[in-house]
C-alpha cells in the first residue's frame, strides 16, 4: 500500500480519475459520430427515365444484421442519415418491376450517392404470349389460339391479351369466342379506345348492330382524333353499321367525317355514293361512283362502284 505524505489532498487521485474518464468518454462519442454516413439517390423507370414513387429499399447491416428500410417520394428520390459506415446488402424493389439485389459500402463523413433504374418485370404468360403473336404473324391459327389461351390463364386481368385471343378466334370463324373474349377485356379497360373499336367489329361480324354502334360511339367519345388508324376505320365501318340500319343522315355524317381527314379515300366515298343512291340522288351517286372508278382503279371499291354505276345507269334505282 502507497502511504500519501501526511496532509497532501486526499482527493486528488479520484479527481484525476474521474477527468481521465470523462476524456475518454468524449473520445468514443466523437469515434462513433464519425462512423456514421448518409445514403441518398434516385429509382427511375429505365425506360422512359421517368421518377418512381414507393419504391422499397431494403438495406442489411452485414456486419449486425440490421435492415434499414426507406421508400422514394414522388420525385423518386430517397435519403437516409446516421447509417453505420459499414457493407450492406441492399434490394431496391416495387410491384410490377424487376427487383434489384447488390451490395454497398457505406464510408464515414461521405454521402453515398445511388442511383438505380429499374426494369419492367415480365408479366405472367408472357411467353405464351410472346409465341401467340410469332404463330398469328406466321398465319398458324390453331397455334396462336392455343398459346394465347395459356396466356389468359396465367393473366387472365390483362385486356391485350384478351384482344389478341379474341382476334386469333375471328380467323377461326369463332366469332362468338371472340366477342366473349372482347367484351371481358373491355371490361378491364373501360377507358381503352382500341378494346371497344376491336369489340365493335365483332359485333359487325355477328351483325348486332345496336351493340357494334354503342362500342363505337363509346371508343369514338374516347379518341375522335381520326388521325388515329384504327379510330378512322371504326368512323367509316360506323358510317356502313348505320347505313345497314337505313339511318342515313348518320351514316353520311361519319363517311364525311373520315372524307375530312382523308380526302378522296375510297371507302368513305363509296360509302357516301350508297348513301345518296339510298336517298334517290342519283346525279350525285353516280358522281361519287365515277370518282371511285377513275381514281382507284382495281380496287375492290371500284369494282362495286362500276356494278353499282351499271344498275343505275341501267334506271334500276339506287341498288341494295
Amino acid at each position: 500500500m502507497v502511504r500519501l505524505p501526511k496532509g497532501a489532498p486526499r482527493m486528488c487521485g479520484p479527481l484525476v480519475l474521474l477527468t481521465t474518464v470523462a476524456l475518454l468518454g468524449g473520445a468514443t462519442a466523437a469515434r462513433g459520430q464519425m462512423e456514421l454516413a448518409v445514403i441518398q439517390g434516385t429509382v427511375v423507370d429505365e425506360a422512359d427515365g421517368s421518377p418512381l414513387q414507393d419504391v422499397t429499399i431494403r438495406m442489411r447491416d452485414l456486419e449486425r444484421g440490421r435492415e434499414t428500410v426507406v421508400k422514394t417520394d414522388k420525385s423518386g428520390r430517397f435519403y437516409r442519415r446516421g447509417m453505420q459506415a459499414v457493407a450492406y446488402e441492399i434490394t431496391v424493389d416495387k410491384e410490377g418491376y424487376r427487383a434489384i439485389q447488390d451490395k454497398i459500402d457505406l464510408k464515414a463523413g461521405v454521402e453515398g450517392r445511388f442511383n438505380f433504374k429499374l426494369a419492367r418485370a415480365a408479366p405472367e404468360g408472357a411467353e405464351d404470349f410472346a409465341k401467340g403473336v410469332e404463330a398469328f404473324n406466321k398465319g398458324d391459327n390453331q397455334a396462336a389460339v392455343k398459346a394465347f389461351e395459356a396466356a389468359v390463364q396465367k393473366a387472365p386481368d390483362l385486356p391485350e391479351v384478351r384482344v389478341n385471343l379474341a382476334l386469333a378466334y375471328l380467323r377461326l370463324k369463332r366469332t362468338q369466342d371472340a366477342v366473349a373474349q372482347l367484351e371481358k377485356a373491355a371490361s378491364l379497360a373501360s377507358d381503352e379506345p382500341r378494346v371497344l373499336f376491336q369489340l365493335g367489329g365483332a359485333y359487325v361480324e355477328m351483325q348486332e348492330h345496336d351493340k357494334a354502334i354503342a362500342a363505337f360511339e363509346k371508343g369514338l367519345a374516347k379518341q375522335p382524333d381520326l388521325s388515329d388508324v384504327l379510330a378512322y376505320e371504326a368512323t367509316v365501318t360506323l358510317g356502313a353499321v348505320y347505313f345497314a340500319k337505313g339511318d342515313n343522315e348518320k351514316s353520311a355524317a361519319q363517311f364525311e367525317k373520315a372524307l375530312a381527314v382523308k380526302p378522296g379515300a375510297p371507302a368513305p366515298t363509296l360509302g357516301l355514293a350508297k348513301v345518296h343512291s339510298s336517298k334517290g340522288d342519283v346525279e350525285k351517286a353516280l358522281q361519287l361512283f365515277d370518282q371511285i372508278i377513275a381514281n382507284h382503279p382495281g380496287s375492290p371499291e371500284a369494282a362495286q362502284a362500276a356494278a353499282f354505276v351499271k344498275e343505275l345507269r341501267k334506271g334500276k334505282g339506287p341498288g341494295a
